[in-house]
């Protein structure tokens, strides 16, 4: 009876502090859940006819927009909010709840690695409220991030579970783990890395067995890697980004080796320190804020040099005590292989969404000291702690709001990142969609200063000038756009709207044709040439054109009525 009443005590203090984690993770994120549609998620949501019509199957056989990557479980949900309707609190429930999910997910894994629950608790509970993890939270397009985080803890409970069970439910758990770990494959590529972290959790769960079991241990979900590498393979064509990221994004990807490892190391120390201190954070951190790395020499690289030994010192030392210290590290760094820009050049040189699951390696860490102040029965520990949670969660509180629009996010983030081109140039957009021509104009100088080679910015200065009725000045800016990138469309679409408004009917066919040898499927492009074609008396000519476009399918509404006005038009042509 003893026992049986003990079990239910138990019982109900796991419930509670799992009520607990569960509600530190939803109550900092409660002030942004009406936030609109911002930055990626335009693209990939909002105005992605795969998610708003296309069918669900084709996302498993069409890469993720915009075409470098393949996510079909995360476009699924995106598709299956998109059918519940709800607007953008739909998604962001969504995103919220997955973030309470995986807390208490963390909450399990840590109880793993850590002997006493207030360690475990205190993993979660910082987990829950970190500032860090806002951008992958409040950004619907970070749930990439929550699925992939939830599934591969899922995944590693499952290896430490069926090291302790056995029979049915040994192979309940094995079964279940192995799924995990092949849907988060689908739900976000970097999943791979926990191949990496099975030895560490079975080791864990079984300390007594050989060193060579655990690496088998991980061979089946090396198999299943393999095999979603042969997948990916098929659907985009190659293992790696198709096409190298832009110097923008990412200028780690136009460097050689060395200026690109060493950039890393800074962008490592970088995080860690965001980790620390997350006081100053960015949606944005591209080409210039992080300057490359060009010598050993360098302040920052020798700053980071340091901070990284220090940590690995630390690290080594107190593992001799407490190897958990050791498991914590490599929590850390194992999820961030891929991402690190170590192996290869992703798609960007440092955002903060990516530390969403290598961060758990962090809170344990923390969780560790609080599971030693448990141990000594230092209870200072627990006031330290709670205020350490309420300060955490207020600034997730406070910066969750950034996510309300666009206007609001790119300010932000233009504020934080004051040296990234795209920064400025994101937030020039924002200011012209509100009628604010003359401060989008210094944000788009701003942007081109920064980054000389920018189009987008050139582009972005033209439009402000036709917007203000400069057709000359607007003209220039243009011109320059499509120097710098002959394939831009839309710059070479306004030079012919520009030339068309003047009556140079040849010069305006020209831009037409030319950006339509870049982007021959733009819907714009051919209804203007096709009115172009008409104005010079080729009506077959401009019905050849618009026949192209019911080809095409599906257009936009803007262009739909374009379409049905050159029609009218031919028509009256003819009856004349």
């Amino acid at each position: 009876m003893w026992a049986m009443s003990r079990h239910w005590t138990e019982r109900r203090r796991t419930v509670s502090l799992v009520a607990v984690v569960a509600v530190l993770a939803v109550v900092p994120y409660l002030n942004g859940l009406n936030g609109d549609f911002t930055f990626d998620d335009v693209g990939v949501i909002r105005d992605n006819p795969m998610i708003q019509r296309s069918s669900p199957l084709r996302l498993f056989v069409d890469p993720y927009y915009p075409g470098a990557l393949y996510r079909p479980v995360t476009m699924l949900s995106y598709a299956a909010n998109a059918r519940l309707g709800g607007g953008t609190f739909g998604y962001h429930v969504v995103n919220v709840a997955l973030h309470a999910l995986v807390s208490v997910g963390v909450l399990a894994l840590a109880g793993v690695f850590l002997s006493s629950t207030a360690g475990a608790f205190a993993t979660a509970a910082i987990f829950a409220v970190h500032p860090i993890h806002t951008e992958a939270v409040s950004s619907i397009v970070g749930r990439a991030e929550l699925l992939a985080a939830l599934l591969v803890i899922v995944a590693l409970i499952g290896v430490a579970r069926q090291a302790s069970a056995s029979g049915c439910r040994r192979s309940a758990w094995r079964a279940a783990s192995l799924v995990s770990f092949a849907v988060g494959l689908l739900a976000k590529e970097s999943v791979f890395t926990a191949i990496g972290l099975v030895p560490l959790v079975d080791w864990w769960a079984r300390p007594r067995e050989k060193g060579w079991r655990h690496l088998c241990a991980a061979l089946p979900y090396a198999l299943i890697g393999i095999a979603y590498l042969g997948l990916r393979i098929g659907v985009i064509g190659s293992l790696g980004l198709p096409e190298p990221p832009g110097s923008l994004d990412n200028p780690l990807a136009h460097v050689a080796l060395l200026p690109r490892l060493l950039t890393a190391i800074v962008v490592l120390w970088e995080y860690v320190s965001l980790l620390a201190v997350p006081v100053h954070l960015a949606a944005d951190y591209s080409f210039n804020q992080i300057p490359i790395v060009l010598t050993l020499l360098d302040p920052r690289f020798l700053l980071a040099v340091a901070g990284l030994f220090g940590a690995a010192l630390s690290v080594a030392l107190i593992s001799r005590r407490k190897p958990e210290v050791l498991a914590a590290a490599l929590l850390f760094l194992v999820p961030l292989g891929l991402t690190a820009n170590v192996l290869f050049p992703i798609g960007t040189i440092k955002a903060e969404r990516l530390l969403y699951l290598p961060s758990l390696g962090w809170c344990l860490g923390l969780g560790c000291l609080a599971d030693a102040a448990a141990r000594a029965k230092r209870r200072i520990w627990i006031p330290a702690f709670a205020a350490l949670v309420a300060a955490l969660g207020a600034k997730t509180w406070l910066r969750n709001p950034d996510w309300r629009n666009d206007l609001v996010l790119f300010t932000a983030t233009a504020q934080a990142s004051p040296a990234s081109a795209k920064a400025h140039h994101n937030v020039a957009v924002a200011l012209e969609r509100a009628g604010q021509l003359d401060e989008a104009m210094d944000e788009f100088r701003e942007s081109f200063a920064i980054y000389p080679q920018y189009p987008g910015a050139a582009f972005g200065i033209g439009h402000v000038y036709s917007l203000k009725g400069l057709d000359g000045p607007a003209l220039h800016w243009y011109e320059k756009a499509v120097r710098l990138d002959w394939g831009f469309a839309k710059a070479h679409l306004q030079i012919g709207l520009l030339r068309e408004r003047l009556r140079e009917y040849d010069t305006a066919e020209a831009a037409f044709r030319a950006g339509l040898a870049g982007d021959p499927d733009n819907a714009l492009l051919l209804v203007n040439l096709s009115a172009t074609r008409l104005e010079q008396g080729d009506r077959w000519g401009s019905l050849r054109l618009l026949s192209r476009l019911d080809a095409l399918g599906l257009v936009a509404p803007d262009v739909a009525d374009l379409v049905a006005a050159a029609r009218r038009e031919i028509e009256a042509g003819a009856r004349g």
